[in-house]
């Protein structure tokens, strides 16, 4: 089922999809299947085609001509080829490019946990407290006080 968008919002998103050049959406959706940064791509795409890794200052200055005015590279555009290639092929492992998925540490699935046990005893506290009020105390909730009651 598609997402209803407003009128507004619809024509915002032709112009954007008419607008872009296919060179960056090449590079915005390489890098949404390596799920990193464009500047990451960046970084990436610069060590894959010299060799080695580059400064942030070197690739900031490559980065903000293609942010501010839509200039790439020719070694991003080859290794957003290449990343969707192998990605169309299956062959696709971001391993191979010192892309590694951080799973959560166990101190932070710990607080994640008890979090969530305090949510629920803080909702249960509160559900048993409301029925627990006296029946004078509850009328009041059963008046309607928003419009149209009143």
């Amino acid at each position: 089922m598609k997402p209803k968008t407003s009128a507004k919002s619809r024509s915002a998103i032709e112009y954007f999809n008419r607008h872009i050049d296919a060179d960056i959406v090449a590079i915005l959706d390489a890098s949404s299947v390596l799920e990193i940064t464009e500047f990451q791509f960046f970084e990436l795409a610069y060590r894959d085609w010299h060799g080695h890794k580059a400064s942030e200052q070197q690739i900031e200055k490559y980065f903000a001509a293609y942010m501010f005015a839509e200039r790439i590279p020719s070694w991003v555009r080859s290794f957003a080829r290449k990343i969707m290639q192998l990605h169309a092929n299956g062959r696709l492992d971001p391993k191979t490019f010192g892309i590694w998925r951080r799973l959560p540490s166990t101190r932070m699935r710990f607080f994640a946990k008890a979090y969530a046990a305090v949510l629920i005893v803080i909702f249960i506290a509160i559900t048993l407290s409301v029925y627990s009020l006296p029946e004078e105390v509850m009328a009041v909730f059963r008046q309607c006080y928003f419009p149209p009651c009143y």
